[in-house]
């Protein structure tokens, strides 16, 4: 006899025996509720009454064929049972796929953040770099801008010294020069321009 059916057999003789002491019980109450008069007449119909009872019983459990509903709710929880182990592996399976996707999403995460900071770096280089060149481009902008402006000014000084040398020259000729001196100087100018012609 195979497990389940040794099993199923316990079950059914623990079912009967329970029920068998219950009606034993109930007979010994029942007796006492009488007075106490001798219980054997009245104990052996009452085994046959419970004689009675249990083959009908028996009778109507195998027209009902409860053997093969209990063989098939039996086979169902077997079954559930085995999806449901299947299922766990299935799930426990899963769970470390997840597991592992979360430690490569953790490297994943590190991986980009450190590509974010280096690219960062880079950037912030480019940017000095890029700052310092328009710097120096702005000094020598500056510098030349400076020595325009100096050039500028020394143009805008020379120009007015050499008018204020002219007016000053002019007004000093006047005071010394003569109407000879004027004649001569007049009579020099041409005479060297037609020499240069």
């Amino acid at each position: 006899m195979s497990w389940p059916k040794r099993n199923r057999a316990r079950r059914l003789l623990a079912t009967i025996g329970s029920c068998s002491l219950a009606i034993l019980m109930t007979a010994g109450v029942v007796w006492a509720s009488e007075g106490g008069q001798s219980m054997w007449p009245d104990f052996w119909q009452r085994v046959l009454n419970f004689a009675i009872l249990m083959a009908v019983l028996i009778f109507v459990f195998k027209k009902l064929n409860v053997k093969a509903f209990f063989t098939k709710r039996t086979e169902s929880i077997a079954n559930t049972l085995n999806e449901l182990e299947a299922k766990k592996k299935e799930a426990e399976k899963t769970y470390e796929e997840y597991k592992q996707k979360l430690a490569q999403l953790d490297k994943e995460t590190d991986r980009i953040l450190q590509e974010y900071i280096e690219q960062g770096e880079r950037e912030k280089a480019k940017i000095i770099a890029n700052a310092e060149k328009a710097a120096a481009e702005i000094r020598v902008a500056t510098d030349l801008a400076i020595e325009q402006e100096i050039q500028s000014a020394k143009a805008d000084l020379q120009q007015d010294i050499a008018e204020l040398s002219v007016t000053a020259a002019e007004a000093l000729l006047k005071e010394k020069i003569g109407e000879e001196d004027q004649i001569k100087l007049v009579n020099d100018f041409m005479t060297k321009v037609v020499e240069a012609k």
